[in-house]
Formats: C-alpha cells, sequence, structure tokens
C-alpha cells in the first residue's frame, strides 16, 4: 500500500531527470532528496518513516511485523496516543503522606496495603506497571514501623520485580521509542535496588538472624560492583536499536552505610580481621567518592574495633526523606542533521538554570530540519530535611551525638546519572519521530483538502487514516512545536534521605533509651523512646530510629 521504494525513486528520476539532497545520517542521499514537492514529497515521507521504523528494530522478532508497511502508520498514531499519558498523581498519596508524617507509619503501612488492593488502587499503583513502587512504598514503611516480616516480604518482591523488568525491558527498547516512558514497566531507580538489602539486613537483625543479613548486606555490594555494567547493557540495546549513547559512570561503587552494618556484624561474630577490612573499606568510601561523601566521616570509628568489657550500643537513625523527581524542560533543535540539546531544571535554591548537554548522535534517520521542540524530562532533587542533629540519652542522661554516616539522597542523585543519559536519548528519539509525524500528517491533511478527485486516489486509505485521526487528535501541529508527553516522575516516596550513626558503652543490664531528633535552634522535634530493655556484652545491641519530616 505504501508503494515499492525502488519504484518511487524511478519515478522521482524520471520525473526530474536527476535528484539531489543531502544525506540522511547515512542514508543515500538520491533516496530521500529534501527539497520535494508534490507526490514526490508523499513519497519521501512513506519511505522516511519505513526506514526509521526498521532501522529501530530490524533485529528483533517484530521487526517482521514493521516490516508490512500498512501497519506503520497506526503504529504512529498509537505512539502519539500513549504520549500523552500524565503523571499526576500524588494527591492519591495525601492520606498516607499525613500518617507518615504523625509517626504513624504502622497505619500509613495498612492503609497503603488496604488502598493498593481496592478498586481504586489504579490512582496509587497501576497493574502491571507500578508493583515495584507498590511494595518499596509499603515494605520500606512496614519497615519503619518494625514490622521485620512483612517489609521482608515486600521488599523482597520488590527486588524481585526490578530484575524481572529490567530483563524485559533489554527486550522491549524498540517499544521505549514509541510510548511515553511513563506507559512502561517501572523497573526501579539504581539506589532503590542497592538500599532494599540494606534495609532488608536491618530487618533480619531485628528477627536475629544473622547469616540472612549477611546474604542482604553482600547483594548489596554485588549490586554496587555490577551497576555500570548493568546499565551499560541497557545501553548497549538502545545503542542497537537507533541511539547513540555513551556509556555513564558514577562515583559510587561502595557504600558506608552497608560497611557499617558490615563490620558490626563481623564484630559480633567474632571475625576481627573481617572487621578490620570492612571499616577499611568505610573510609575508604570516604577518601575514594568526595562528591558522594562530601562531608568528614564519624569521628569514633577507631572505638568500634577496640575491644570492651562493657556492653555496645549502637544506633544508626534516618531522618528526613529521599529524593523527588521533577519536570525539567528539555530543549531540541534539529538542524543540519544535529540534535542540539539545552535543559532547564530547577537548582536547590528553587531557582531555574539553564545548561548545555552533548549534541545526540541518532543512528535513524532525521528527516527534517529546523524542528523545535519542548519536551519534560524528569530530574532528581532532594526534600531536605528540618533535622540538624540527633542526640542519645541512656537511663535520661545524655550519652553523646549521632554523626552523619551516609546521604541517601545524594546516592540517589548520582546514581540516577546512568538512567537520566538513556531518558534522555528515548525521549529525543519519540520527539523527533513525533515531530515528523506531526509535520506528515499536517502536510497530508492540507493536501487531501486541496487535492482533485482524481488525485485522491493516490492517498491511500492507511494513509487518510493517518492524517484525519493526527490532524483531528490535535498532533498535526506546526513543525515548531510542544511535543505532548508527561516526564516518568515515578520514585519510592517514603525512603529516608540521610543516614546517621554512633555508637555508646554503658554498663550490662536494663536500660531506658531516647533518640532525639533535633531541629535547627537545637529544640527537640521528636523523641523516639525506646522501653526499658537488657543491653549485654558481647553481643549486637543494635536501635533505629526514624524521622522523616
Amino acid at each position: 500500500m505504501f508503494g515499492n521504494k525502488q519504484k518511487g525513486l524511478d519515478e522521482r528520476q524520471g520525473k526530474s531527470g536527476s535528484v539531489s539532497g543531502s544525506p540522511v545520517f547515512g542514508l543515500e542521499a538520491d533516496m530521500y532528496p529534501r527539497d520535494t514537492t508534490g507526490r514526490n514529497r508523499r513519497i519521501f515521507y512513506e519511505n522516511i518513516f519505513y526506514e526509521i521504523f526498521m532501522r529501530i528494530d530490524k533485529k528483533q522478532a517484530w521487526g517482521k511485523f514493521f516490516s508490512r508497511r500498512p501497519v506503520f502508520p497506526a503504529m504512529l498514531c498509537a505512539a502519539c496516543f500513549f504520549i500523552s499519558c500524565g503523571t499526576t498523581r500524588n494527591a492519591a498519596f495525601i492520606p498516607f503522606d499525613e500518617a507518615v508524617a504523625r509517626y504513624e507509619y504502622l497505619a500509613a503501612a495498612d492503609e497503603l496495603e488496604t488502598a493498593a488492593d481496592s478498586e481504586d488502587a489504579e490512582e496509587l499503583y497501576r497493574a502491571g506497571k507500578d508493583e515495584v513502587l507498590r511494595y518499596l512504598d509499603t515494605g520500606i514503611l512496614y519497615h519503619i514501623a518494625g514490622e521485620a516480616q512483612k517489609s521482608i516480604e515486600r521488599l523482597s518482591k520488590a527486588e524481585y520485580l526490578i530484575e524481572d523488568n529490567y530483563t524485559k525491558s533489554i527486550s522491549d527498547t524498540a517499544l521505549s521509542f514509541l510510548i511515553n516512558d511513563y506507559s512502561l514497566v517501572y523497573c526501579g531507580e539504581a539506589y532503590e535496588d542497592v538500599y532494599l538489602n540494606i534495609f532488608q539486613a536491618l530487618d533480619y537483625l531485628r528477627l536475629n538472624s544473622f547469616d540472612d543479613a549477611y546474604v542482604e548486606i553482600q547483594r548489596a555490594g554485588e549490586k554496587l560492583n555490577f551497576l555500570e555494567d548493568k546499565y551499560g547493557r541497557l545501553t548497549d540495546s538502545i545503542n542497537e536499536a537507533g541511539g547513540d549513547i555513551q556509556k555513564g559512570e558514577i562515583e559510587f561503587h561502595n557504600s558506608a552505610l552497608a560497611r557499617y552494618v558490615s563490620v558490626l556484624l563481623y564484630r559480633t561474630d567474632g571475625r576481627q580481621d573481617s572487621a578490620a577490612l570492612d571499616m577499611e573499606q568505610l573510609r575508604r568510601a570516604f577518601t575514594d567518592q568526595p562528591d558522594v561523601y562530601d562531608f568528614d566521616p564519624p569521628e569514633d570509628l577507631d572505638a568500634i574495633l577496640a575491644p570492651s568489657r562493657q556492653a555496645r550500643l549502637n544506633v544508626i537513625a534516618f531522618a528526613g526523606l529521599g529524593p523527588e523527581k521533577r519536570d525539567s524542560a528539555l530543549h531540541i533543535i534539529v538542524r543540519d542533521g544535529v540534535i542540539a540539546l539545552t535543559q532547564e531544571e530547577e537548582d536547590e535554591a528553587g531557582n531555574m538554570t539553564m545548561k548545555d548537554l552533548p549534541p545526540v548522535s541518532l543512528s535513524v534517520p532525521i528527516p527534517f530540519s529546523g524542528m523545535r521542540f519542548n519536551v519534560p524530562m524528569p530530574s532528581m532533587r532532594p526534600r531536605g530535611s528540618r533535622i540538624t542533629g540527633i542526640r542519645v540519652l541512656v537511663d535520661g542522661q545524655p550519652a553523646g551525638g549521632l554523626s552523619l554516616l551516609e546521604k541517601l539522597d545524594k546516592v540517589a542523585m548520582e546514581t540516577f546519572k546512568l538512567n537520566e543519559s538513556i531518558i534522555r536519548t528515548r525521549t529525543v528519539i519519540r520527539a523527533v519521530l513525533t515531530g515528523g509525524v506531526a509535520a506528515t500528517a499536517k502536510y497530508l491533511s492540507e493536501e487531501m483538502l486541496n487535492a482533485t478527485p482524481s488525485s485522491k486516489g493516490e492517498l491511500t486509505a492507511v494513509m487518510l487514516l493517518v492524517s484525519v485521526s493526527l490532524y483531528a487528535g490535535g498532533a498535526a501541529l506546526d513543525a515548531v512545536t510542544n511535543i505532548k508527553e508527561e516526564a516518568d516522575l515515578r520514585l519510592a516516596r517514603y525512603f529516608p534521605g540521610k543516614a546517621y550513626v554512633g555508637e555508646f558503652l554503658v554498663e550490662p543490664g536494663g536500660h531506658e533509651v531516647a533518640i532525639e531528633f533535633l531541629g535547627a535552634e537545637d529544640e527537640v522535634l521528636y523523641t523516639e523512646k525506646i522501653p526499658r530493655r537488657s543491653y549485654d556484652s558481647g553481643k549486637l545491641n543494635l536501635l533505629t530510629a526514624y524521622d522523616l519530616e
């Protein structure tokens, strides 16, 4: 129905004697002339979109599906339809956020779990797409509420789905060029995948299951070791399908928080050499990753390995919430076969800043020059915290303060770099393809309106479908346009933002402990009271506390 490409070329050459034009990303110059008019221009549009989709996924099975040319317009229509999906869903979480703000973590977890199973669950987590978020959110809330077994069950499900969804995303690369990222299944951010193991390790310690805690810490370390390779494989799949992305690099391969928990495990288990090795790695986390650990390490780390006959009281306290994703504007200019990018985003002070990004190179043809697009892109920003310090009281007397050990929100933003370039390239390809479709639909619509009865027969039924559907749907805009796309702002809501630690020596026996979260003026904003319990020497006496404000 689209006609034979060589036949179309012969017709153009027979009509003009020669064909002029410029190369379109490696395609023959005479196949896609830039100065086409009339029927030749339509042939040009048909061939260029055929070439685009054949190149995007010609190596995969459904490339054969695309090879049936009449299917292309319908797929392009679908692309434009799915691109308009929105991501506004924060209002649905307000009741649960309010419960968290009141420190009612168990109630928030139970109610969120119930709501996720209700008829209105789609407002929170879409079936088949957002299950990872559901299990991350409820798992972390159950962890904070002290429900270790429930937390483990949900975080384990989240971990399985993250790996499964990642595997599927490799095979569905070409699909991600056609539809909005928000319409794809959520694979989890890198920091979510790493920290869920650390929180599970803490859950297992609450259940006195040291072996399982070891396993979770080791899994977190393994994921960090292969983080760049994991996203590198996803980058390779994007490049094979039409992109040209440089593999991302990050400055985070070693978690001080994971090392701290590991040191406590080894020390309690009597494995001093292993504890000393992990302590050295903890210190190296600060020296080797200064962009992530832009603060001094705790001063009393040496005391952790020093022998003592007293009971050791270890406290890990988490303050604030993890980062959030916000909209930022990606400005795209297509000129002379080059895609120039500028990103406008909000800084930590709330000011809009502009930054130039490296030009994007695509191995698919770019049929139009002079197009401009403004499309939304997700950017990650910290949410901050009102907490400026944390201190510990034992039997009502000050025992000392906790030291900042890890900025989970900083880690999240650093590891997001691995995914950001992938998201950007997919967004650019969709914008260019959609802009080309819009310009084509506009041209075809105008041609249909102005065509004579005899020449209308040259427009196939499928091309008429493309023209009418896109034009009626508002997609046939000028080449200078804003693409109807929403940034994918999905992210787990209840991960803490920062981790503080401290160790205190107490006489073996029963003690009451209070953990005070302090504000800017050292006022007590919240107190986590630990009922009287026994603290024994030679054992792991680990307490955790949380204030997500």
